[in-house]
């Protein structure tokens, strides 16, 4: 077990019907908010409706940022920038999954701190300052709403395949407040909510294997996070089973709060930085690249050292072992068990699914080295994993 520091300072509001909660939240922190909303079925839902509601109810003047696609862009972020500082925006409110979140993030930063925003992202330079934020999140995944890191997509170059998906990590990307409302994610589609699950997986994996021993209190989180995730798949033909809802919320939450990646190496999270060179080159949908990509690293990794693999194949998934299993066997029984899960869930099986095509294959490669993430990578290895999910 790894020394560490935690810290988190995100208040969590939490519960069916906390949602009303909001005007109360952002009124302790500045009267003139700005809504980010995404793109999505919850305009025709009413939930920003019922957000400006709220708030001017609360007597909060609000300002809105329309429509931040997924995988949000640095052109939309810019002119969130520019909204907040001509209308003297003094708090930013964003409702959504983890693109709006992560886009009023960037937006509550580069606003605060001045200049242009993707210099932060290219570590040109260091974020100082943000305005206060509060993220109401309304699909069980990201865990941005309690999390210090923020992505978005370089969208500038006319070319797509120069575009760059990236991220930066830092203190001031807390949100101040997390709203987490279960009865938000009811009408979540099925396809959505099960990417959502397999990033919440993610987020988890790429930590837990990470070959520092003796931390058993964060393995067990981590452990015990994607057993309840596995275990609420009943959501998928029953969205409206509000308990696996809340239960799938807050299991992503703590999946990205950092808590069980306490005592890890913390050295990145390589499969994201894979998918995210992928989703910038495709646009394709980041909890379903994760469900392609992921197992894909794990099995090289097991390959490498299968120790981990092994408890996590025995206490996630229950598996027996035979007299005839190598320690290499075992480990990769959980992961193809893993791959199972998803399959169940109906999650695309291939890059190929996602628009991914052999000749792109160089072009990823590229930007994944070309990441600024801190995480070290080998040209050949990302291309190795990358060529088994075709």
């Amino acid at each position: 077990m790894n020394n560490f520091e935690y810290y988190n300072p995100t208040k969590v509001v939490f519960g069916q019907g906390r949602f009303a909660d909001l005007g109360a939240e952002v009124k302790s922190l500045g009267n003139i908010a700005l809504l980010v909303k995404q793109e999505g079925p919850l305009e025709q839902m009413g939930v920003y409706e019922r957000a400006v509601k709220i708030l001017e109810e609360a007597q909060v003047t609000v300002q809105v940022l329309e429509y931040v696609s997924s995988n949000p862009k640095l052109s939309k972020i810019r002119e969130g920038i520019a909204l907040a500082k001509e209308e003297g925006v003094e708090v930013v409110v964003a409702v959504g999954g983890g693109s709006a979140i992560d886009a009023g993030k960037a937006i509550a930063i580069g606003t605060a701190c001045g200049g242009d925003v993707w210099e932060f992202f290219r570590r040109e330079k260091d974020v100082s300052a943000s305005l206060p934020m509060i993220a109401v999140s309304t699909i069980s995944a990201t865990g941005a709403e309690t999390s210090c890191h923020v992505v978005i997509t370089n969208d500038e170059p006319e070319d797509t395949a120069k575009w760059q998906k990236w991220a930066i990590h830092d203190s001031h990307a807390f949100p101040e407040t997390a709203i987490i409302d279960p009865e938000l994610l009811v009408s979540v589609p099925k396809k959505i909510t099960a990417a959502g699950m397999a990033d919440t997986i993610s987020h988890v994996l790429e930590g837990y294997f990470d070959g520092v021993p003796h931390n058993p209190l964060s393995d067990r989180i981590g452990e015990g996070i994607v057993m309840t995730v596995i275990e609420n798949e009943k959501v998928l033909d029953n969205p409206e089973d509000l308990n696996a809802r809340a239960a799938l919320s807050w299991a992503a939450t703590l999946a990205m709060s950092g808590l069980q990646d306490c005592g890890r190496s913390n050295a990145g999270f390589p499969a994201h930085w894979i998918q995210h060179a992928v989703g910038a080159l495709t646009d394709s949908s980041h909890g379903e690249g994760l469900a392609v990509i992921n197992p894909a690293w794990l099995e090289l990794e097991n390959e490498k050292s299968p120790v981990k693999f092994m408890q996590f194949a025995e206490r996630v998934f229950g598996i027996e072992r035979t007299e005839q299993m190598t320690d290499a066997e075992y480990g990769m029984a959980g992961i193809q068990a893993l791959k199972a899960v998803f399959k169940r869930w109906g999650l695309p099986e291939t890059l190929g699914e996602l628009g991914v095509t052999s000749e792109m294959i160089p072009t990823i490669v590229r930007g994944v080295m070309e990441s600024p993430e801190t995480y070290v990578f080998e040209e050949g290895t990302v291309e190795q994993v990358l060529r088994r999910c075709l």
